[in-house]
């Protein structure tokens, strides 16, 4: 059976015609140098802009400093430059003596009265202070390659040495004070002189009275002894000589006073007219 009534037919929508492209503008192109200079104007413009900005956008630390800046070219400050080029050995010689004992010695009073005019009218006194060392060793210069014996045997090494002796005196410190009072014309670096010259002696003989010898010789002996025997792992025999005399150093004896004469009868000093 048929249908007597047929649905109408729907005609297909119509086609929209193609879309067009967007319209190109006719813009003319432009050149790498004016690319260039654009980008460097806006470089320099970034600059300019960053140092008017800078105090705001850093803070008052960089006003600071350049305040700073310009006062240090005003009035720069003072400065030093140490420039070292190292140390540089050109020789090594040997003082030719081992200083084995060093005494340090004071003598707190030593009086020196000055006896001058008719009644000693302009007599004075003074006393002093004084400090000293005395120093004892062993003249190395006088060891030869005789003074070494070797003991193959035992492996043992003799080493004999010079007697110790005297190598150096000194005044380290004198201070004059307790004056006594007079109205004459004196000569107070006369007595302080004076005062030297007892005070090295004194010291110079104490030492020699304590000892100072008998340590040298002492200490000698271990240096020496252990230094040969750390370095050959041989036993050591230190032998020294019989000192005939007290050999003593220039400084060790001083010359007396300029002016004066010292009379040892009567323990006393007479100057010069």
């Amino acid at each position: 059976m048929t249908d007597s009534n047929p649905e109408p037919e729907v005609p297909p929508p119509p086609t929209l015609p193609p879309a067009l492209p967007p319209p190109v503008e006719n813009r003319p192109r432009r050149s790498p140098f004016w690319n260039a200079v654009a980008g460097c104007s806006l470089l320099l413009t970034v600059i300019v802009v960053l140092i008017f900005l800078a105090p705001t956008l850093v803070g008052v630390n960089l006003v600071a400093s350049v305040v700073d800046i310009a006062r240090n070219l005003v009035n720069p400050p003072t400065t030093a430059r140490v420039d070292s080029r190292g140390t540089i050995i050109s020789g090594i010689h040997s003082i030719g003596q081992l200083v084995s004992v060093s005494v340090q010695m004071a003598e707190p009073e030593i009086n020196v009265g000055v006896q001058q005019g008719g009644l000693n009218a302009c007599g004075y006194l003074a006393t002093h202070v004084a400090e000293g060392t005395i120093e004892a060793g062993v003249d190395m210069t006088q060891i030869t390659d005789e003074s070494i014996e070797y003991d193959p045997i035992t492996e043992t090494y003799t080493i004999h040495l010079p007697a110790p002796q005297l190598t150096s005196c000194r005044i380290d410190y004198i201070r004059q004070y307790n004056r006594s009072t007079t109205v004459c014309n004196v000569d107070w670096d006369g007595a302080r002189v004076i005062a030297n010259y007892k005070a090295l002696n004194n010291f110079r003989d104490d030492a020699l009275e304590g000892g100072i010898l008998q340590r040298a010789e002492m200490e000698a002996r271990l240096v020496i002894g252990n230094f040969v025997s750390a370095l050959t792992g041989s036993r050591v025999n230190i032998a020294f000589a019989d000192a005939e005399t007290t050999v003593m150093p220039l400084s060790c004896v001083p010359p007396v006073p300029t002016g004066w004469t010292y009379i040892e009868a009567s323990d006393q000093w007479v100057k010069s007219p």
